[in-house]
């Protein structure tokens, strides 16, 4: 049975597999210091732009992490509720927006989008240091970032897109996406950040649920029996 406890001990275990490799992890909401940093090999996406998006304090987070005070991890994810309309159009609208491009009138970016409705995290812009590479801290900071959504939006969806290579080796599974579908053909129109080999990886709150309780059964540690003596 899922306990919100869970997700708290969920999150603090990554965040301890992270301190052993020297990384600390903080959680923020100043949106335009995450725009103003120089990131190597990293362009922050308008997703997460305010130029493009009010109210990002309240509705978004991004992830920071450092070793020794330099930057070597971010990522970000933001809440868009789709009252009755669904994910699909609600992202369609997005990238209208920020893209000048015409709303999506035909081909889906995913038919997985057209069914969500509700509160769906947008996840995404995930970056590591090179110096992190074999370390796995990635998954780990993936996750993280899934269980720190989770825990802040109680959201009914998490959706994000990722690249073929780590898509390939099962990247999505160990951040923990339990879903993977290949994109449709309006994402050309509609989102040019995308590749046509981009993948839409997502997760429910249930299967996120789940993933947070058999975590915590595999981690969960085992008192000794007491034994007492005869008087």
């Amino acid at each position: 049975m899922y306990d919100p406890l869970d997700l708290a001990d969920f999150i603090a275990r990554r965040r301890k597999e992270l301190l052993d490799l020297g990384m600390h992890i903080q959680t923020r909401d100043d949106f335009e210091t995450l725009y103003d940093l120089e990131i190597e090999g990293k362009t922050i996406s308008p997703m997460f732009s305010p130029r493009h998006h009010d109210l990002l304090d309240q509705r978004a987070r991004w992830i920071c992490g450092t070793i020794d005070n330099e930057i070597v991890h971010v990522q970000a994810y933001r809440m868009i509720d789709t009252g009755e309309a669904s994910m699909e159009r609600a992202l369609g609208s997005e990238f209208s927006r920020i893209f000048g491009n015409p709303a999506l009138s035909d081909g889906r970016i995913s038919d997985a989008l057209e069914d969500m409705r509700g509160r769906v995290i947008y996840h995404g812009d995930l970056w590591c240091h090179s110096k992190l590479r074999g370390t796995g801290a990635g998954e780990r900071l993936g996750a993280l970032g899934v269980a720190s959504a989770m825990m802040t939006f109680d959201p009914d969806y998490v959706v994000g897109f990722m690249e073929q290579p780590l898509a390939g080796r099962g990247f999505f599974f160990r951040e923990g996406y339990h879903h993977i579908e290949p994109l449709g053909s309006g994402w050309r129109r509609g989102a040019p950040f995308l590749l046509e080999s981009d993948w839409l990886v997502f997760c429910t709150r249930q299967s996120l649920r789940k993933l947070v309780v058999r975590d915590c059964q595999l981690n969960r540690v085992k008192q000794p029996a007491t034994v007492l003596e005869p008087s």
